[in-house]
Order: structure tokens, then sequence, then C-alpha cells
């Protein structure tokens, strides 16, 4: 096991206090056309609740990299994709994937994989969805779930570790300057609910409606 600072175990053993992923079987993770996700293709993942709002990379923090995955409101955000372990041809849910984010610019020695990263004293509770990540670290592996129809969350829950970690739902932190970041854990908002589209197949257009019958 990759050594992991005791301040960020003792953190993750006293925030985790939602039940474990129990009595559900993994199973595709659909797009809002309903076909299965694909391993390492980009795909938007769009806000439940409104038409803007996507996921993407940015600043905060008053740090300069690497950068954390924030919700840009004006925009639907870049494509992000998904490797599952094994030679899976779908992206499963329930299972420990590998996020990476499809961004050029600045902090190009930084992996675009997503990683947890703690903010604050060992003891503050609160996680950044940040990136920089190597793929197979602890904190590397999220989860995919969902909620009924193409409507999905993220989890942070890895598997394969000597102790029980049960599931935290990632949601937003609104940081000092505004910014809505990905996160879990003390002062986050509600669940960010997301259904994902197929970037290629995409016409990119700032502000359309991003809205589904």
């Amino acid at each position: 096991m990759k050594f992991i600072p005791l301040c960020f175990l003792i953190s993750l053993l006293v925030l985790f206090n939602t039940k474990p992923l129990q009595g559900a079987e993994p199973e595709p993770v659909l797009d809002i056309e309903g076909n299965p996700l694909q391993p390492k293709v980009g795909y938007y993942a769009w806000p439940l609740w409104a038409n803007s709002g996507g996921i993407t990379l940015g600043q905060t923090r008053n740090k300069t990299c690497p950068l954390d995955v924030i919700c840009d409101p004006n925009s639907i955000g870049e494509p992000i994709l998904f490797t599952p372990p094994g030679d899976l041809d779908f992206v499963p849910t329930l299972t420990d994937l590998t996020i990476d984010i499809r961004l050029l610019g600045p902090c190009v020695q930084y992996s675009r994989t997503w990683k947890t990263e703690l903010v604050g004293s060992g003891f503050s509770g609160l996680f950044f969805v940040s990136t920089g990540g190597r793929s197979g670290d602890l904190d590397t592996k999220f989860k995919i779930v969902r909620l009924e129809g193409d409507i999905y969350s993220f989890k942070y829950c890895p598997s394969g570790v000597p102790y029980e970690v049960t599931c935290t739902t990632v949601g937003t932190f609104v940081d000092t300057d505004g910014t809505k970041v990905l996160a879990f854990g003390k002062g986050v908002d509600e669940p960010y609910y997301v259904r994902f589209h197929k970037a290629s197949t995409f016409p990119l257009k700032k502000y359309q409606d991003l809205s589904t019958e």
C-alpha cells in the first residue's frame, strides 16, 4: 500500500459517515442518449439543475498549480474521460475509476487526473477535487453512482483499503472568490448531480440549452 499521510487517513475516517454502497451491482453508465459511456472517450458532465455550470479546471485557494476541478457558470465545461479497471469496453457504476479532464493551458507539468486534496488542517473535514493525481493511487479512485434514469453523481470511496471506508458524495464548495469547486466534506452543498453527453456529438455553442425532453 502506498504511503498516505496520517492526517489524511484520520480525516477520511472521521468524515465518511454515510452508508457504504450495499445491495447494488455495477451497471453501465449511460449518456443522455441511452448509450453506455466508453472508456477514455470525452464526455461533458452537465449539471442537472441548470443550462450551464459544466466541469472545467481553475485556480482556487490563492494558488496556481495544480488546478482544481470547478463548475464554470458560463460554459458547458470541458470533456472528461473515464478509465475503468481491466479491459472493460464500457464505464461501470460503483467501480473505482480514474478520471481525467481534457484541457490544455496552464500547469502543463501536472497531470489532468482527478485526485482528492485536503483543504486546511488535518481535521478540517474538507476535501477539494484537484488534479495532478497518479493513476492507481488511493486519492484518485472515484465512483459514479446512478440516482435514476440518466442522472448520476460522483462519489469517493476507494475499494481495496485495509479499513472500511464509507462513501461520500461529491458536491460543490464556494471558494472565497465565489468559484464553485467540486468537493466533499464540511461546508459542501448538495450533491452535484450530472448527465453525460458524448463530446464528439455535441455542437459547441456557449449558451446552448442543455435541457432534454
